[in-house]
């Protein structure tokens, strides 16, 4: 008789362990999922067009063999990349 009542104290109690980490387990899901959201709205291809324009004044030209750039633009971009990649 002990022995059932121990096991089923023990079935009990790792049952409430089981349910608290599945609990943990789907929190941190759903943060992983909200931060993959995220992710993926700043790295959509509209964002990133607009980021472009914005920050770095570049122009999105569709069919276009050949384009010219200041060089200027191209050395403050250098350098503003390798400022963030320090």
């Amino acid at each position: 008789m002990f022995t059932y009542l121990f096991t089923l104290k023990e079935i009990k109690e790792l049952n409430t362990k089981k349910n608290t980490y599945l609990e943990e387990l789907r929190e941190k899901e759903n943060k992983l999922e909200i931060k993959q959201v995220a992710y993926q709205k700043l790295t959509s291809e509209d964002e990133v067009v607009r980021k472009a324009k914005e920050k770095f004044e570049l122009v999105r030209i569709d069919h276009l063999n050949k384009i010219s750039i200041n060089k200027n633009k191209i050395e403050n971009l250098k350098k503003y990349i390798a400022k963030k990649y320090e």
